[in-house]
Formats: C-alpha cells, structure tokens, sequence
C-alpha cells in the first residue's frame, strides 16, 4: 500500500472513531431495567423537570425521585425501571422508576 492510501485509510479509521464516541449511551434503549452512574439535574422547561441523566444529552423522568435527591449537579447510583406506560410533558426522555438510589 502505497504513503498516501495508507494515510487515507488511517484518517477514515480515526474519523469513524471520532464518531462513534461522541454517541450519547442510552442504558434503558433496549433493556428495561438497569443501574446506572448518573447526576440528577433541574431542566427549566414546562414548569421544570427532575431528571436523571446517565450521559451527555441522555436523560430520564423519574416517577418517584424523592425530595432529599432533588439537588441539581447531585451525582448518584440509581437502579431504573424503564416505565412505557407512563407519558411525560417534559418529553425529554424515557419515564422511569426508580428502585435504588444512592449519592455518590
């Protein structure tokens, strides 16, 4: 392989990776039930939502976040329950319920 096809393919190689990290995670997108390492952030929209958020632009409405975890920044472990039977007017994520959660 010639100087400049082996720059080409290392360059498509470093972009594809570039990429594919910049990809929000979404733990309950195809299961329903996980733990995750998440922060408990305030979103001012539609009169304010709690949410939990596992991962940059990745956020969850708990039914069942309770009072002394409403900080906003709080960093947690948190058991989910991903709840398709529920709506939101936040809209912003999938509703969950919480089973466990833990500050970190």
């Amino acid at each position: 392989m010639n100087s400049m096809a082996h720059r080409s393919v290392v360059l498509a190689f470093a972009l594809v990776g570039a990429c594919t990290s910049e990809i929000p995670t979404d733990p309950l997108k195809s299961e329903t039930h996980a733990t995750v390492n998440a922060t408990v952030e305030f979103l001012n929209l539609e009169g304010g939502c709690w949410t939990i958020a596992p991962s940059e632009h990745v956020y969850y409405l708990p039914l069942n976040l309770p009072d002394q975890f409403r900080q906003d920044g709080l960093k947690v472990r948190v058991e989910l329950l991903r709840r398709d039977d529920y709506g939101s007017v936040c809209m912003v994520g999938s509703v969950v319920q919480i089973l466990s959660i833990h500050a970190r």
